[in-house]
């Protein structure tokens, strides 16, 4: 039992492979662009990313102004919006600004833009970020509760398939349900913590718990509570169907509470991805929370253990093959098919663990189709076997876990290439009575289109006869590259296909033929990637 013991302990260690990935969502672009000088003052601050995020806090400095004042951001799926209510004075405006993003984790960031002439602005009061004795506490919860999950409510999943459970299988269903439980209530304050830059003290602010409620983990918890509550539940009832129910009920909610936060389910398609996350974490539940009962029951008599034995062996493939499929799924949309992305340190850590799985279901073979009809027989070496490959099941979960934990820090390749691709820009000119929106998707070197809506100063539509864009590079003696602008059906302007050959600073031209005799010209700047 000494070797049983030590494969729990450490698959109670490396659990905390399970913890979602910290790849955050990456901020792809702003209107206007960071860094820009405008000439009229902009409606309204839009910053985009590349997920789905919520509104923290937001503090707007403006020229001159060391205080700052709190500003609401409105958020439009993956979009936060600053709407500018009065109108701007010339000078530099910085935006200080904190979001959640869809898998849970905070975002901070600064965005800064001028009216006119820079001019410099007053001491900046940064969004704080994660406090460093927060962070080690959040993990610890979050690992609490997912051992929870796993050990209390897949313990109780076991009920099932038997209705007899061990008594230290029963003490260790209880005993992870009630500390996950707790967990659960923690990690909702130390969410709260993370996301608004607080110390522990700040434990005693309702906003901080209102504010860890309001992310998605505080769902997570939520749903968790009442999977534990469904896993006690079935680990008292006598009743045969009613804590076979309750165990599916628990098992269930277990699964909607891990899809509903982490990076993998804000990817995309979410509908395809949280269902293959519930899938793949209730088929792995299932299995491990078997795993340690199995092994206590294969110590009692025949007729006490054959049953159960018999019953988790035909139920195996059923959990296995759901286990498999959503793996490649999970595996596909985080790397792509098969290609260079799976070279990364990322797919490194798949290789691994796929190689363990190789072992593992090896083992978890040979104990179906070799060991359990002998030792369902009462075949005592056949028994012997079967105990030893439980235990090295466990061992190897344990180590397969442990590998997952790397990718907490090798984010998937499809958030690296998110947060490296070229984000689209948007400019705003202005000259005489005529304003220029020009969307330039995407400011890399290439091929690029671009979108231009034309408006008078207060806001009016305008129907000129003709719009010609020109690209000149800023600092290199070259001729601009031009194009005649079409209108579509919506009367904006559209250049497409305009090839970009160097990166570097650009100086947009947007010449408006608004009438025979009226040529008005509108002038910016744009920074064209790589």
């Amino acid at each position: 039992m000494r070797g049983l013991a030590r494969a729990i302990v450490a698959t109670l260690l490396l659990l905390a492979g399970i913890l979602p990935a910290l790849a955050h969502a990456t901020l792809t672009g702003s209107s206007p662009p960071d860094g820009a000088v405008l000439e009229a003052p902009p409606p309204a601050l839009v910053l985009s990313f590349n997920e789905p995020v919520s509104p923290l806090t937001a503090t707007l400095i403006r020229p001159g102004d060391g205080s700052g004042e709190p500003v609401e951001l409105v958020a439009n799926g993956s979009e936060l919006t600053l709407a500018f209510d009065a109108g701007l004075d010339d000078g530099t405006y910085v935006v200080s600004w904190r979001a959640v993003s869809e898998d849970g984790h905070p975002i901070a960031g600064t965005s800064v833009f001028s009216i006119g002439q820079p001019v410099a602005a007053g001491q900046l009061d940064l969004a704080p970020p994660s406090q460093p004795e927060v962070i080690p506490l959040l993990w610890a919860s979050r690992l609490a509760l997912y051992l929870g999950l796993f050990f209390g409510v897949g313990g109780a999943a076991f009920r099932i398939l038997s209705p007899v459970l061990p008594r230290r299988a029963r003490r260790l269903a209880v005993t992870a349900s009630l500390v996950g439980a707790a967990a659960a209530v923690l990690v909702i304050g130390f969410q709260g913590l993370d996301a608004l830059g607080l110390g522990i003290a700040g434990l005693a602010d309702g906003q901080v718990w209102s504010t860890g409620l309001a992310t998605v983990y505080g769902r997570t918890s939520l749903l968790a509570l009442c999977a534990f509550a469904a896993a006690l539940l079935a680990l008292r009832l006598r009743h045969d169907l009613w804590l076979k129910l309750m165990a599916a009920v628990g098992l269930v909610l277990l699964g909607l509470a891990v899809s509903t936060s982490g990076h993998a389910s804000a990817a995309e398609p979410q509908w395809l991805m949280r269902s293959a996350l519930f899938v793949h974490i209730v088929s792995i539940a299932w299995w491990v929370g078997a795993l340690y009962p199995l092994v206590l029951l294969l110590r009692l008599e025949r007729r006490i253990a054959t049953p159960p034995l018999l019953y988790f062996s035909a139920a195996i493939p059923f959990a296995i093959v759901p286990l498999v499929a959503s793996g490649i799924v999970l595996a596909v949309v985080q790397l792509g098919w098969p290609g260079p992305a799976w070279m990364s340190g990322y797919g490194a850590i798949l290789a691994a663990k796929l190689v363990l799985l190789v072992v593992l279901f090896a083992i978890a073979s040979w104990n179906r189709w070799v060991l359990t009809a002998p030792a369902a027989a009462g075949d005592l070496k056949a028994v012997r076997h079967m105990r030893r490959g439980i235990v090295a099941e466990l061992v190897l979960i344990a180590a397969i876990l442990a590998l997952v934990a790397g990718w907490r820090f090798t984010p998937p390749p499809r958030a690296l290439a998110a947060a490296e691709q070229p984000a689209g820009v948007e400019l705003a000119l202005a000259a005489r009575n005529l304003t220029a929106e020009l969307a330039i998707n995407p400011a890399r070197v290439g091929s690029t289109d671009v979108l231009i809506t034309l408006a008078t100063a207060d806001g009016e539509p305008v129907s000129p006869r003709s719009v010609r864009l020109s690209l000149t590079p800023a600092e290199l003696d070259l001729a601009p590259v031009t194009r005649t602008a079409e209108v579509d059906a919506e009367g904006n302007w559209r250049a497409e296909a305009v090839v970009l050959p160097l990166p570097g600073r650009w100086t947009v031209e947007v010449e408006v033929r608004v009438t025979d005799f009226e040529l008005i010209k509108l002038t910016g700047d744009v920074t064209v990637a790589p």
